[in-house]
């Protein structure tokens, strides 16, 4: 992959891949600021400002009027928000590369944040939030998390809550996006089949307006000591009961990092993995089956996550364990490693094929980690990686008094959980 990343004098971060005959161009702005640079009290305030800034602009001072003109040339648009960051984009044929840049840098860097509508908002969000609270999956992944890092920043939802939301205030909008919006907290990314002197003279004509000043620091999570499994149990009825099992890991700098990757494409990478061979083709436990590993600056969780009947919760919950404790306890096979590899090699190859997905790539990891590796630099990482190392972190991050469990449903037997984690 080729790019190149440029620093303004205001501390702007460019990143542009040009990708010569790619028919479309996404441009996506990014902010290194989500729910863990929150106060207690402004908990959702990110979120909740990525929504107003499409409520209009100086130029454009309507939601409908940027929606209209986005859409009247056929571009894909949207933003999200996440715990440490917050990013606007839009994609569209390379014609309009000039329109979409001016829209996205419109929505980022002068939004009017109407009164009016900030109180219908609240009241979206308020859907929002309920929505989530209406799915298990949901659920149990919040009963998890505040069980986990309870008076912690992890313990905060993105969305926030009905509470903290209804207390938003215009000034409350203005003043975070003050200490957040900065240049030195912003990050542009370009990809698709724009010239890079095109896309270097535009970031520069366009987001030199940002201030200099430093972001405010985020509130990091100190990851509790943990002597033995854990438990939590939300009854709710539902025709599943959801489980998820969390070990906790290490911080995002840890290089381990690269082998609990290799480790989770070998539990649930494609459908001959092994948690989908044990629990789907095996056990026929239920539908869905995930894993993945959540790492932040100060702390990281490898998650694994599955639904089956109420009557069968203990018995999968087992079945997760057994197979964690195969990778602690016997060596894998030179082929199945090989084939965790290649998974790994060719999906990062094939979700690079768009020039949005390419924009998105880059954008992340130099927000969250300011260090940008190619795809070619993660497959000699992977590469290296030896039976020996999936033993030794293995036997690292799966320590049962690491581990807490969370099940949403009715009726779990609660005791035969705890027997199974203490066996």
């Amino acid at each position: 992959m080729k790019f190149t990343k440029t620093i303004l004098d205001n501390g702007v971060r460019a990143v542009l891949a040009p990708m010569p005959g790619n028919p479309t161009v996404t441009v996506m702005v990014g902010v290194a600021t989500g729910a863990f640079n929150e106060r207690a009290e402004e908990a959702g305030m990110s979120h909740f400002l990525e929504h107003m800034c499409f409520k209009g602009t100086t130029k454009r001072p309507s939601a409908r009027a940027l929606s209209t003109e986005l859409d009247s040339i056929g571009a894909g648009y949207n933003a999200f928000t996440s715990e440490e960051m917050t990013v606007f984009y839009a994609k569209a044929d390379t014609a309009h590369f000039a329109r979409i840049g001016d829209i996205v840098a419109d929505i980022y860097l002068d939004p009017i944040l109407p009164e009016a509508e900030i109180a219908k908002e609240k009241k979206v969000v308020w859907g929002e939030i309920d929505m989530y609270a209406d799915d298990p999956q949901e659920r149990v992944a919040e009963a998890l998390r505040k069980h986990m890092y309870k008076g912690e920043q992890a313990e905060h939802d993105v969305l926030g809550t009905k509470q903290t939301v209804a207390s938003i205030t215009r000034e409350a909008l203005i003043d975070y996006r003050k200490r957040q919006y900065t240049g030195p907290n912003t990050v542009v990314a370009i990809a698709g089949g724009v010239s890079e002197k095109e896309m270097i003279a535009w970031a520069k004509k366009t987001f030199g307006v940002l201030s200099d000043e430093p972001a405010a620091p985020s509130f990091h999570t100190t990851d509790r000591s943990q002597h033995e499994p854990e438990t939590v149990f939300v009854d709710k009825d539902t025709d599943q009961a959801h489980i998820i099992a969390a070990w906790r890991t290490f911080p995002r700098t840890n290089p381990d990092r690269f082998t609990m990757r290799v480790i989770q494409t070998l539990l649930r990478g494609g459908m001959s993995s092994r948690l989908f061979a044990r629990l789907r083709d095996e056990l026929g436990s239920g539908y869905y089956i995930g894993a993945s590993h959540d790492i932040h600056p100060s702390f990281g969780r490898f998650v694994i996550s599955t639904g089956t009947t109420p009557d069968r919760a203990a018995e999968i919950v087992k079945a997760i364990l057994d197979e964690v404790e195969r990778l602690k306890n016997e060596d894998v096979s030179a082929a199945e490693l090989a084939k965790a590899k290649e998974l790994l090699r060719a999906h990062l190859a094939m979700s690079l094929e768009t020039s949005d997905s390419v924009a998105d790539f880059l954008l992340d990891q130099e927000l969250v980690k300011k260090d940008i590796q190619t795809p070619e630099e993660f497959e000699e990482i992977y590469a290296a990686v030896t039976p020996e190392d999936i033993r030794r972190v293995a036997c690292l991050v799966f320590d049962r008094a690491k581990l807490t469990v969370a099940l949403v449903g009715k009726g779990i037997d609660k005791e035969t959980v705890a027997r199974v984690l203490a066996s």
